[in-house]
């Protein structure tokens, strides 16, 4: 269940008619995910989903686990060294996924209107610049007839790809 409905989007966004309800629904999921990775933390539009969330679980973990045995015993009767260590990898890699979506869930949170505040702002921002750059001549200090000025707008695509950026390394 999203954290806004979409009348409440078009209203934020004052929009009137259902025209960019396609764009809306993306750009909800967009601002929600970018704050749910802010934080750290699953994001539920009230406690009942999030208790529906922890209910589950359980037996998504154990599916996990299974499968995770299943692949490493796969791999392990896998004549092809290479191939056997691609398997596990991706293998511990799946588990290492179930495992951080277990840990956000336990972290868990029904959405208060503060968090409700922060996913509007986002979304209007993303509806307003629908750009990852803004060109404008219209700045201050800049003459009559100089040429346009491009800036990257705060908020964009580097604020909402940041929280899955991996770490570089040397």
């Amino acid at each position: 269940m999203p954290l806004l409905t979409l009348e409440q989007c078009r209203m934020h966004c004052r929009i009137d008619g259902d025209y960019d309800d396609a764009i809306l629904d993306d750009l909800l999921a967009a601002a929600t995910d970018a704050a749910s990775g802010y934080l750290r933390r699953a994001l539920f539009a009230d406690q009942a989903a999030l208790d529906l969330a922890l209910d589950q679980l359980p037996q998504d973990m154990a599916a996990a686990v299974t499968g995770h045995e299943a692949a490493v015993a796969a791999a392990n009767a896998e004549t092809n060294a290479a191939k056997a260590k691609a398997m596990r990898d991706v293998a511990d890699r799946r588990l290492a996924v179930a495992t951080e979506r277990s840990a956000q869930l336990l972290q868990g949170l029904p959405a208060n209107d503060s968090i409700r505040a922060a996913v509007r702002l986002l979304l209007g921002h993303l509806y307003a610049h629908r750009e990852a750059v803004v060109v404008s001549t219209h700045a201050l200090d800049v003459p009559v007839g100089a040429a346009a000025i491009a800036m990257e707008l705060p908020f964009g695509v580097a604020a909402l790809l940041d929280p899955y950026r991996l770490a570089a390394t040397p």
